[in-house]
């Protein structure tokens, strides 16, 4: 029995010894090989990770993917010099003190300014600018900075993320900083990030955050103790920056940004306090540019204006260019002829509709009645159809839904949404409505008041649809994503507009439609546009809306140029005007139309 007794004990001692020298490798591993080679999502080995938690520094790049127009021009990401001030010795004469002082000069600051600074300074830190953002070296004053050889102030590069001021391009978005996270290695060991970098907080920004965060960004730093005060000596500047060739990624939209400029100093020409302007490639319904007012700052976000928001993907009711679908519906049902005459004597007699033009047209074609935009001839039509064909036609021409491009598990999401914040809008509120099938309800609905709400992206892919036979595309903004030594990582196909059982309508009827977008440039609503560079074709439109309980119109012109060769499809929305203002959106979409023409 003792025996036995004792070779238990050894058999166990023998199995803790081993399970010591199992942990005793693991330890070993960790602290000698994991910490110097085991690469984290940021980029960076544990060791690095555990050397930055014991500086202070700050991000002179984010590390995120940059953006390019259609010509590979920047949108985002401009190199530029930022002067860096870094924390003064324990110890300094006052002939020193004299040498640093001669900064200021360099800086446009007064000596007292910078010494308050100076001499409080625990942490590196660029010198900011009135706006609160680094100040930008210029050439001279950076070369200058440099010949003082001054080791506490050094002219460093800096990745500034917006090109400019405010601007329309609402669709770019903005990013904002996030809590302060934890990063995984690759064995689920959790190393703690010192760094809070801004992530996407609206538009493309935010669509593409997972693609765009990157291995993390370029920090400059200087050694700290475990209070966070500067170690003895100074060590200069110390950069530690992610090590991979293939970052950050290049995303290549569709726009062209020298239209998109255009467009944009055209609205703020033309006194555009609210709206939208869309250009469509017709080709295939790519965003050439999409502008938005009022203008943003990126870099100064105000969550309570709320200027943030895309005017260009937002609902808004579309007046008279809903007409184009109750045209639509009428000839796909075929309850009416495009000469058939309607007789118009400025009122309806019920449900108080009445005509813009209170004398009346007299006997007018449908066709006519389209191109003058008469409501006593589409409400006799829409008084022949049902809710049900009305809402069917509007779906079948990509209203009603998301138009933009769309994907289930594609870059990391389960469902991916290329236009961030991008509305429905809307035909009828409810299904009970449908159902229902109030005459009055209809009539309102079919000259595009009451429920309707139409986005001006939807309105310029409307047209894009007619010029494609009643195919109804899928617009994109992002053609394709680059690894930084130009491979794809991936690439957002042109493609059909998906999700929907509705049929297409006829091209037959698509083609009679644009025949009554014509129509309306040379005898009807559009005339001004007559006179333009190029044969334009399109469909004017005045909703009567409410705000702040003030009788106020939304202004409306979506079409399209040149008609014999069709390069571009524009939607322009003027929102909130006064009543008996001038119709603002179509000379604004003639404005446009002849800048394409030249370019």
């Amino acid at each position: 029995m003792d025996l036995i007794r004792k070779r238990r004990i050894f058999y166990m001692l023998l199995l803790l010894g081993g399970l010591l020298l199992v942990l005793i490798i693991r330890l070993g591993y960790i602290q000698f090989i994991s910490v110097n080679q085991e690469v984290l999502e940021t980029g960076r080995t544990m060791r690095e990770m555990s050397v930055l938690q014991r500086e202070q520094g700050i991000i002179m790049d984010s590390g995120r993917g940059q953006f390019l127009d259609r010509h590979h021009k920047s949108l985002t990401g401009q190199m530029v010099y930022i002067p860096v001030l870094f924390p003064l010795p324990d110890q300094i004469t006052e002939e020193e003190k004299n040498s640093l002082l001669e900064v200021a000069d360099v800086l446009k600051i007064s000596n007292e300014v910078l010494w308050a600074k100076w001499s409080t300074l625990t942490s590196p830190e660029c010198w900011k600018g009135a706006s609160g953002e680094p100040m930008i070296l210029s050439t001279t004053e950076a070369e200058s900075l440099r010949n003082m050889n001054i080791d506490v102030i050094k002219p460093l590069p800096y990745m500034k993320r917006y090109l400019g001021a405010e601007n329309g391009r609402q669709w770019l978005g903005y990013l904002a900083e996030l809590p302060e996270k934890t990063v995984m290695s690759n064995r689920h060991m959790e190393v703690k990030d010192p760094f809070n970098v801004k992530s996407g907080a609206g538009g493309l920004e935010r669509s593409l955050e997972p693609v765009l965060k990157g291995l993390g960004p370029t920090i400059v730093s200087n050694m700290v103790d475990g209070h966070k005060n500067p170690l003895q000596g100074n060590l200069g500047a110390r950069v530690i920056a992610p090590r991979n060739p293939k970052y950050p990624l290049n995303v290549e939209t569709t726009v062209d940004i020298d239209i998109q400029e255009q467009v944009e100093k055209l609205t703020a020409q033309a006194g555009i306090a609210e709206g939208a302007v869309v250009v469509l490639d017709v080709r295939n319904a790519d965003v050439v540019a999409m502008v938005s007012r009022p203008f943003y700052d990126p870099e100064h976000i105000s969550m309570t204006k709320n200027e943030w928001g895309n005017q260009a993907l937002k609902a808004a009711v579309p007046g008279s260019i809903f007409k184009i679908v109750t045209a639509a519906a009428a000839l796909e049902q075929g309850v009416v002829h495009p000469n058939e005459k309607f007789h118009c004597t400025g009122h309806y007699g019920k449900y108080g509709l009445s005509c813009w033009k209170t004398a009346g047209h007299g006997i007018l074609t449908f066709e006519e009645g389209f191109a003058q935009s008469c409501n006593i001839t589409f409400a006799e039509v829409a008084s022949r159809l049902s809710a049900k064909q009305i809402t069917d036609t509007a779906n079948s021409l990509g209203l009603g839904r998301a138009v933009g491009f769309e994907q289930n598990h594609y870059l990391g999401q389960e469902h991916f949404r290329l236009f961030d914040h991008e509305e429905k809008g809307s035909i009828f509120n409810t299904k009970e409505s449908i159902q229902l099938d109030d005459e009055g309800a209809r009539i309102q609905t079919a000259i595009g008041q009451r429920d309707v709400k139409v986005t001006p992206l939807q309105a310029a892919n409307l047209i894009v649809t007619l010029l494609h036979g009643g195919e109804v595309l899928s617009p994109r903004i992002v053609a394709q994503i680059h690894y930084a030594d130009g491979t794809v990582l991936a690439e957002l196909p042109e493609h059909r507009l998906s999700g929907s059982s509705m049929p297409s309508i006829r091209k037959s009827t698509a083609n009679k439609l644009l025949h009554f977008m014509d129509k309306v440039v040379e005898e009807g609503t559009g005339q001004a546009l007559k006179q333009a560079t190029w044969h334009l074709a399109g469909k004017s439109g005045t909703a009567q809306v409410l705000k702040n309980s003030r009788k106020l119109n939304h202004q409306w012109f979506i079409g399209y140029g040149p008609v014999e060769s069709p390069r571009y499809a524009v939607a322009v929305l003027v929102k909130h005007v006064e009543p008996t203002s001038k119709h603002k959106a179509t000379q604004l979409f003639k404005q446009v139309m002849n800048m394409l023409a030249t370019t």
